[in-house]
């Protein structure tokens, strides 16, 4: 990484309305475990990092990140219904 490079450095994670979420606020720490059981939102709560990733790529953009995640996008349901809005803030 270049000398004039700064690093990003997320301290906190607000969702709101997202896929099986209502509304977790969430201090981050240096280092994070996340453990639960199947189907309790672990890749989901990931999932809002590789989406504001995607927002941020070359080539990627907000329409970009949600239509990655709209069901039937590269063979995958990942993302939530058309009657269904994301807030990541």
């Amino acid at each position: 990484m270049p000398a004039n490079s700064a690093k990003l450095k997320f301290s906190r994670l607000r969702l709101r309305n997202r896929k099986n979420f209502s509304a977790p606020d969430v201090a981050l720490q240096d280092r994070m475990f996340l453990v639960g059981p199947n189907a309790s939102g672990k890749s989901n709560f990931l999932d809002a990092f590789r989406f504001l990733r995607d927002l941020a790529s070359s080539g990627g953009g907000f329409q970009e990140a949600v239509r990655k995640r709209l069901p039937g996008s590269d063979g995958k349901n990942t993302g939530a219904g058309p009657n269904q809005a994301h807030t990541v803030s």
